[in-house]
């Protein structure tokens, strides 16, 4: 992989971004809010460009940020059921801690 699979996956990245807030939001980003994913994937490009070896574990990582960003922007995506199950859950357990201290007498 090379250089165009970097620049590739920050575009990818900056749709994403873009997308997220005009959905939410209804207005175009403003310049800050874009700012801080082009200086992550700049930073991603300065590491390959230190170690070239590493620009293909570099692009890797840079489409799996795109990936779970995009989890994050899907509506009622994976992302979504994660954190709602984590949820759901720490209630169950909250609630049956509750039930067993009441029983205890604790």
């Amino acid at each position: 992989m090379d250089r165009k699979g970097l620049v590739a996956a920050w575009l990818a990245g900056e749709a994403i971004v873009i997308w997220r807030i005009v959905h939410k939001s209804h207005h175009i980003p403003v310049p800050g809010s874009l700012l801080g994913i082009s200086l992550l994937f700049a930073g991603l490009a300065l590491v390959s460009d230190l170690f070239p070896p590493a620009t293909s574990i570099v692009t890797l990582t840079a489409w799996g940020l795109d990936i779970a960003a995009l989890f994050d922007v899907l509506p009622g995506g994976l992302g979504g059921q994660i954190s709602e199950a984590a949820d759901t859950s720490a209630k169950a357990q909250g609630e049956s801690t509750a039930t067993a201290s009441a029983n205890t007498g604790g």
